[in-house]
């Protein structure tokens, strides 16, 4: 029989169009990247050639989108990563499919600053100090890109200027952390939390390197963070996939941002026994689960960067615990990412040791091929 398909499009679609299939749907996916995992896991693709982490050019996009819908009856659209700045493409694509995730009101809402952090004062929900002139004194201060993703756009403030684009933030310290849940009806069901870290650069001191979980975060930490996100989404009523960034401060956790859409810890999460990909559909029609057993083993997921330029030749071969493959021959940029590195172990501190070895094989890898 056919199965149902399913349009995606986001930065990189492999993990939603893995997920859907685990779920019994077939994707008919958009991303910057055409990767072989993608290739595999989707029924149709499309590449779209932009400079990640910029977003999509609408009109490409929706072009792409008409033509993988050729044929097919999509059951709707659902959105990764690429979209937190571009609400009015959301709008456009909604137009045409049904829209199985957050609308653009709700993206609008989370991701201008100013109205979040109202949002959050509104609730009393502990949210770090923003402005959009420079401060007099930028030690202490960060400059964000308005809807930006991945950490590369994050900066210190003395390194900026004001932008009509960009913001300015209070550096909170503490240990970066997320909440997965799904979300319907002004309820959220918990996935499971992980912690995250920085991979930097000189050039993006703040760039995302990984996460590992799912954890437990301190007792009084994690009921704050779900009393927080509770509040804010009985405002602001979220839909499916989402997640919470922030920070364990020695005051109790500091909210960041949310997340209105799947993020790249459904690696850390997924699994064949509860794809996230069902969750989420069925978030849409406004059904949780009672609960959320998740993944047995502890596990560590990221990506590794290209530091220097570099190309694969045609005979590379990809370790087994990669994922988002390019296929050889293909050349990278310096600062650009060279694939997903994932890890599992018995415990949160081995997970993590085992990323970290196998981002080391990797850039040693990459050493030679530079060579």
């Amino acid at each position: 029989m056919t199965r149902p398909t399913v349009l995606v499009a986001a930065f990189s679609a492999r993990q939603i169009a893995v997920s859907a299939r685990r779920a019994g749907y077939d994707a008919l996916a958009v991303d910057f990247f055409g990767d072989l995992d993608l290739k595999e896991s989707a029924r149709r693709g499309e590449v779209l050639r932009g400079h990640y982490p910029d977003g999509f050019d609408g009109g490409d996009l929706l072009d792409a989108l008409e033509r993988l819908a050729q044929g097919q009856s999509p059951v709707g659209f659902v959105y990764g990563a690429g979209f937190e700045d571009r609400p009015e493409l959301i709008e456009m694509i909604a137009a045409r499919w049904p829209l199985l995730g957050n609308d653009a009101a709700t993206v609008r809402a989370l991701k201008n600053p100013e109205r979040f952090a109202a949002l959050c004062a509104e609730v009393d929900v502990p949210h770090p100090e923003i402005r959009r002139e420079a401060p007099a004194d930028p030690s202490g201060w960060l400059s964000k890109q308005v809807g930006g993703a991945g950490g590369s756009h994050v900066r210190p403030a003395a390194s900026e200027p004001p932008a009509p684009d960009r913001y300015f933030q209070r550096f909170v310290a503490g240990e970066r952390w997320s909440a997965g849940i799904v979300a319907a009806g002004g309820k959220l069901a918990l996935l499971g939390f992980t912690r995250q870290w920085a991979a930097p650069s000189a050039a993006e001191p703040y760039r995302y390197g990984g996460a590992v979980g799912p954890l437990q975060p301190p007792e009084t930490a994690g009921r704050d963070i779900l009393a927080q996100i509770g509040r804010l989404i009985a405002r602001t009523p979220l839909t499916g996939l989402c997640s919470v960034d922030f920070v364990l401060a020695p005051g109790g956790p500091v909210m960041l941002e949310i997340n209105p859409r799947a993020g790249a810890t459904i690696d850390v999460f997924d699994t064949d026994a509860e794809p996230l990909f069902a969750l989420h559909l069925a978030a849409c029609q406004g059904r949780l689960p009672d609960r959320f057993a998740g993944p047995r083993q502890m596990r560590a997921t990221g990506l590794a960067w290209v530091d220097a330029d570099v190309t694969l030749p045609e005979h590379f071969v990809w370790p087994d615990w990669t994922r988002d493959r390019s296929a050889p021959p293909v050349a990278f940029h310096a600062g650009q990412p060279l694939c997903t590195i994932v890890a599992k172990a018995a415990n949160p501190a081995a997970a993590q040791a085992l990323f970290d070895s196998r981002v080391a094989a990797m850039q040693e890898r990459l050493g030679r091929k530079a060579a």
